[in-house]
Order: structure tokens, then C-alpha cells, then sequence
């Protein structure tokens, strides 16, 4: 409950203050869930309820019966079986403190539990409800409520969750006691079982080495019916613990049937696109993956308003206000926390991060303020979470996540460092994980790839876009025109504007470290020039010099000319003959006044074999873009306006297609065929041909 409505209670009759959560969305009918594909076990709140189902019940206090109970006024449900509660509440109510106990299967009542009110989304202010909290198995409950020590049930709704065993619930139990690092091939088992689901989210893949073992979001049942998009954050600036309150009175096996329940009130009631926090911890020392989109990612939870962006929320099953936590959960919450901070390359639990809150917390909005890289919920937003007894155990805890994280996997660290750090390779998107063949850490400048060998660090520009398919880069990202390129060992990664692909190479002769190797695999793609042979043994003789006849007849493809032309019985040149290989390439030409060639009449030349000059295949462009600039003023030193060709040579550059080089353009200089892919594609973009 939000301390700022935490009314005046005797001690003997207040349960310990709880979580404070975002409510988004409350609703008003009873809607039972999807199965979640599991199934029975021993006591059964409702026995209509099994198979690892979660059912909610919503039910208006109003319609209940007002009964004494403790010398106070409580709204009975005598026949109301349950395992855990939340309660809402209309907008323009105050929150009241709402109070919940239920009848266990012996007949005798559970402590009085206080239920705390959750936590705006938008403003940070009190929200109309409560968080749930697992009050144990139930065949009926009793609620009170008061504000200003009125009695106000008659105002509420409560919502009755009701979860139940399953099957696999048993392997989750063998999973108590305090958590060791996950072998490879468990942690690639785990990563099968997430894939095999479909979900609004990537799953979580294989986890690099030192992971601590956790039971996914499949293993405990999560039911992804229910779940909306979620997103991440490029980096993690911290781990923020929490208690999700509620009775410590459960078992091993009930674990995951709390998580069943949280997973459904922070959906169907709340509203949320998932369960709120990133993972949470039993006191047993169970580790289960909460909010969707992998582990390895940064996800954005609702947890912690105005911290949920970059920050990675651990809640404790449990109360921990006036009881430590269980040396098995402590120890689980230590792995957690040294693993999560060395595999976004952070090594000192004790450092700080900054951070520039809105409104609604505990600091002025605007103001930035330095946290820890481990603090408690309450340090942030108005709380008593995560309990007292937990918050004074964070000198031990954080004692023991630098002890896990010392002596931590840290080969992509070391790699990460001797690449340059944070300040070539950016901070990290995706910790290590399997991805193909390599181990993979993902960063927002570089990566680091392990596989085959030891760790390597990388930069690129590309790193968010990389796919094990590339492999790894062969070179350094770098500016060609409107767009950023990269040598891959497998092609070279494209961007153009927000657009990235990646090109694969269609000849042998062409490597992905070429300066034109994408131009000339786009020409390929086009369908302009297949080369010599066929793939992979193709051939571009990127060196070679270009022909005139070659050139004309790349030109006539991208123009599309009618496949039924066939070009005149009389040649309109001297020296291009009939049975010629690109004869009707070069007659068309002619006739759409592309290739006008040397003299007139009898004497007119084409000159096919020869080689083609820039200056001439300005022209040739010019002429079949349909240009009509005129401007001769052009910024390169050796074409002025007096030049043949300058109008043309300035359209080139105009365009995009001429760049020159150091102010130079050469228009006497041999074209060879890189460079004629270069300007052929550059071309075909600038008239929206490609």
C-alpha cells in the first residue's frame, strides 16, 4: 500500500504493508482462464479448477453479506474457495486499506493479509486497486476495508483467483534450494522448450555459460494467450528488487502456481501486456523467467514507475517485512544479480548509474539522480517494498552478488575490454547467448562472437541487425554515398536510410571486401549481367576494362527493350555487323539516340570492342535518362564547362552518381566493370529503375 494513504491501525490488526504495482484496467465480470496445458495435485481450492488452470472470479463486495468478524464489520464469502485476491475499486474512490484472510482446509482462519494499492502507470499516483496476493488454498474469505475508519466494502470488487496444480509443477519443486550455474546442455533444453511455444515475444535461447538455472516461462505454464508485445532497452543500468507480498505459507510445488496467478491478474486484471516483473524468486530458491521477450534482452517491465526503462526487476515470492528471506532465495536473488550485471558488462554491484525521473516518484521530475547498480523499490517510487527485513539483508546481498559476479563467466568481457569497451562497442542489447554457431553478445555498436575458438569483439554498426548467417565481419563499417556498408565473412550488410539487407555474393571473383562488391552483386540481382560461368564459380573480372558494346547493352536491359526487337538488315554502323552477339542491343540504341558513335552516313563507327571512357559513359547515361540539364558548372577540377561532355559529366554528379575522387573525376580514365556496376546502379536508382 502507498504509505501516503496508509491510515492509523492497531498493531494487532494490521497485516505488513505490500507491493505497490501500475493498474492499468480492472474488470467487471467473472472470466474464467485458458487452460495453461498442465494438470492435479492435493488440495484443490476449487475442484472444477485443475490441470494447472487459473481461474478469476470477480465479485462486487455489495452483494456479499456485511458480518462481525474480529469486532470489526467484514464482507463474508463463506463459500467462496480461492488462492490468492486482488480488489478494485471505482476512479473517484480514495484508496481505502483493504484487508484479506481466508478459511484453510482445517477450518481455522490465515493471518489478516493487507493488500496493497497499486500504482498508476501514467502518473505514478495511487491506482484503483490493489496488487493480488496468495492467501494459500481456501474454501472461503473475508474482506474489509476502511478509509478514514469507514467501512467502505460496499464500494469494492474483488477479484478471486483460483490456481491449481500440475503435473510438471513437481520438476519445478526439485528445483528448490539455492540455484547452480545451468550446464550447456540445459540451458539448450530450456531454450527448445521456450521455442516450441508461440508467443507475442522472441522466447529466451540458450544463455551463455555461468546462467544460473531457471525455470522458463513454459516450464511453470505461463499461458501466452494472454500476453501482448513487449519491448526492451538498450541498455541495463540496474536491478531493482522486490517482494510480491502476499502469505509465505507455500509450498515448493504451489510455487509456480503463484507465478500461474500473477501471470493472469497482471493481464486479464490489470491490463498489462504481461506479467509485471523480469523474473521472480520463491523462497525456496526457485528462479522463474517472468515478463516475456527473452532473458538476454532488456525488457521494459512494470515494476518500478519511472525506472521500469533499463532497469531488471527481481520480485521475492513472499512478505518480507518482518521475516528475513530464506538463505536459499537470497542466495538465488545474489546469482541473479552478479549474472545479469556481468553479462551487460558491468563488474561493480556498488557502482552507480544516472537516471532523470518524471513525476510521480520519489525524486523531483527533471532532476537527475545517481542510484545504485542494486536498490529496492521503495528507494524509487512511494513504498514499503521490498519489506523491511529484506531491504536490511541488501549490505549481505549485495556482498554476495559481487561474490557471484567475481568469480563469474567473463571470456565476452575480456573480449568486450580488449575491443575497445563501452566506447567502441556501445552497451549491451542481448547477453550472451547460443545463436548458430557462436556464442553471441549483441551491443549497440559492436558484437562479441565466440565459437570455434575464444571470444572476439567487434565493431559495427550493424550489431543490432546481425544474424549468425552473416558469420563475422571481415572489416571496419563504412560510408559508400546515401548508404553504410560492412564486410561480412558471408556478404556485406546494407543500410539505406532505416532499411538493412544483406548481399550475398554471386561471383567468386568479387570479395565481400571489395569497394564495389555490393554495386556489382546489385547489378547482378537486377538481372543486368550474369558474368562468366555460373554460381559459385561465376565470374565478374571486376578489373577488366568495360567495352562500348558490353556497356550499351547494359544500359538497352535496364531500359527494358521489347524482347521481339530485332534490329535492322542494314546496320547503322560500318563496323557493327548482323551476326554481331549484342547487334540488336546496339541498333536499338541508335534508334532511341543513345549510341550516336563517331562520323555519319557510310562512315558512321560504333567501335564495339574498344574500351569505354568516363567522359563517354556520362553520355551514354545522360542520353538514356532523357536528361535536359544544360549547367556545365561542376566541383571537379579537371572537367570545365568547356569539356565535350561537362553538361553531362554535371548531371552525373548532380545526381549522385559521380562522386570523384579528392575533387577529380577522370573523364579520360578506362571504366572498368566495377566501376561500370558502380555508376550503372547508382544510375538506376537516381531515374527509379531499381
Amino acid at each position: 500500500m502507498s504509505k501516503r494513504n496508509l491510515s492509523t491501525v492497531p498493531e494487532d490488526r494490521r497485516a505488513v504493508s505490500l507491493t505497490r504495482r501500475t493498474l492499468m484496467a480492472a474488470t467487471a465480470a467473472a472470466v474464467p482462464a485458458g487452460a495453461v496445458a498442465l494438470s492435479a495435485a492435493p488440495a484443490l481450492a476449487d475442484p472444477s479448477v485443475t490441470g494447472g488452470e487459473t481461474r478469476v472470479v470477480d465479485v462486487p463486495l455489495a452483494q456479499t453479506e456485511l458480518v462481525d468478524a474480529d469486532g470489526d464489520q467484514v464482507r463474508d464469502l463463506p463459500e467462496q474457495p480461492g488462492t490468492m485476491v486482488g480488489v478494485t475499486w471505482p476512479h473517484e474512490v480514495e484508496a481505502p486499506e483493504v484487508q484479506v484472510r481466508g478459511r484453510l482446509e482445517g477450518g481455522e482462519w490465515t493471518d489478516w493479509e493487507l493488500l496493497e494499492t497499486a500504482e498508476d502507470p501514467e502518473t505514478g499516483e495511487d491506482a484503483p486497486g490493489t496488487e493480488c496476493a496468495w492467501i494459500g488454498v481456501v474454501g472461503a474469505l473475508q474482506i474489509r476495508a476502511e478509509l478514514d475508519g469507514e467501512d467502505v466494502t460496499d464500494s469494492l470488487t474483488a477479484h478471486i483467483i483460483t490456481t491449481s496444480p500440475a503435473p510438471e509443477d513437481a520438476a519445478v519443486a526439485d528445483a528448490a534450494g539455492a540455484p547452480e550455474p545451468m550446464t550447456l546442455s540445459a540451458r539448450q533444453s530450456v531454450a527448445r522448450a521456450a521455442q516450441a511455444v508461440t508467443m507475442a515475444n522472441p522466447a529466451t535461447p540458450a544463455l551463455g555459460p555461468g546462467t544460473p538455472k531457471y525455470t522458463s516461462r513454459k516450464g511453470w505454464g505461463a499461458d501466452e494467450s494472454l500476453v501482448r508485445g513487449t519491448s526492451a532497452a538498450d541498455q541495463l543500468k540496474a536491478v531493482v528488487i522486490h517482494h510480491t507480498a502476499g502469505t509465505n505459507s507455500y509450498t515448493a510445488a504451489q510455487s509456480a502456481e503463484l507465478v500461474r496467478g500473477i501471470l493472469t491478474y497482471h493481464t486479464k486484471t490489470l491490463g498489462w501486456a504481461d506479467i509485471g516483473y523480469n523474473v521472480l524468486v520463491s523462497k525456496h530458491g526457485q528462479i522463474f523467467e517472468g515478463r516475456s521477450g527473452g532473458l538476454h534482452r532488456n525488457i521494459v517491465g512494470a515494476h518500478a514507475y519511472g525506472f521500469n526503462t533499463g532497469s531488471f526487476g527481481i520480485s521475492v515470492m513472499g512478505n518480507y517485512q518482518s521475516t528475513s528471506v530464506p538463505s536459499a532465495a537470497r542466495s538465488a536473488v545474489a546469482q541473479l544479480v552478479g549474472w545479469k550485471l556481468l553479462s551487460t558488462f558491468q563488474t561493480k554491484v556498488s557502482a552507480t548509474s544516472s537516471w532523470t525521473p518524471g513525476s510521480g516518484t520519489r525524486f523531483p521530475a527533471g532532476k537527475k539522480v545517481s542510484l545504485p547498480k542494486m536498490f529496492g523499490h521503495r528507494d524509487v517510487n512511494y513504498t514499503d517494498c521490498p519489506g523491511d527485513a529484506l531491504y536490511k539483508q541488501f549490505g549481505t546481498l549485495r556482498s554476495e552478488a559481487q561474490k557471484a559476479l567475481d568469480g563469474g563467466w567473463k571470456d565476452h568481457l575480456n573480449a568486450f575490454t580488449k575491443a575497445g569497451g563501452s566506447s567502441k562497442l556501445g552497451t549491451v542489447v542481448r547477453s550472451a547467448h547460443e545463436n548458430g554457431p557462436f556464442t553471441a553478445t549483441i551491443l549497440t555498436k559492436g558484437l562479441v562472437l565466440q565459437g570455434g575458438g575464444g571470444a572476439t569483439g567487434y565493431t559495427s554498426s550493424f550489431a543490432p541487425e546481425w544474424e549468425h548467417d552473416w558469420r563475422r565481419p571481415e572489416g571496419s563499417a563504412r560510408r559508400d554515398g546515401d548508404r553504410v556498408v560492412q564486410p561480412f565473412q558471408r556478404g556485406v550488410a546494407v543500410r539505406e536510410g532505416d532499411e538493412v539487407r544483406f548481399v550475398t555474393p554471386y561471383f567468386s571473383d568479387v570479395p565481400t571486401t571489395s569497394t564495389f562488391f555490393v554495386d556489382v552483386n546489385d547489378l547482378a540481382a537486377l538481372g543486368i549481367t550474369r558474368g562468366w560461368g555460373t554460381p559459385p564459380n561465376a565470374e565478374f573480372r571486376p578489373g577488366e576494362a568495360n567495352r562500348r558494346d558490353v556497356m550499351i547493352t547494359f544500359i538497352v536491359r535496364a531500359l527494358e527493350m521489347p524482347a521481339d526487337y530485332k534490329g535492322p538488315q542494314k546496320s547503322p554502323f560500318r563496323d557493327v555487323t548482323p551476326n554481331m552477339t549484342f547487334y540488336d542491343e546496339i541498333c536499338w540504341a541508335f534508334e532511341k539516340g543513345i549510341a550516336r558513335g563517331r562520323g555519319s552516313g557510310e562512315n558512321r563507327t560504333f567501335s564495339p570492342s574498344a574500351t569505354f571512357r568516363r567522359d563517354e559513359l556520362s553520355a551514354f547515361l545522360y542520353r538514356a535518362a532523357g536528361a535536359k540539364d544544360t549547367s556545365t558548372s561542376n566541383s571537379f577540377t579537371d572537367v570545365p564547362a568547356t569539356h565535350t561532355f561537362a553538361k553531362e559529366i554535371t548531371w552525373m554528379a548532380k545526381m549522385g552518381i559521380a562522386r570523384g575522387s579528392g575533387g577529380i573525376f577522370g573523364p579520360s580514365s578506362v571504366v572498368r566493370r566495377d566501376h561500370m556496376a558502380a555508376f550503372m546502379v547508382r544510375w538506376m536508382r537516381a531515374t527509379g529503375r531499381a
